[in-house]
């Protein structure tokens, strides 16, 4: 999967939606069981 991804075959970046700071990641963990969009929400360091 590494070599895929490697040669452009797989763009793993897309399943990302949303990006959020540390500071947010309480609330967004809150708002886990509301209906969402889909994708996979990053928490960035500070």
């Amino acid at each position: 999967m590494l070599a895929d991804i490697s040669n452009g075959l797989l763009h793993p970046e897309k399943l990302i939606a949303t990006t959020i700071s540390l500071d947010a990641a309480p609330a967004a963990l809150m708002a886990m069981d509301k209906e969402r969009a889909p994708g996979i929400t990053v928490v960035l360091p500070n």
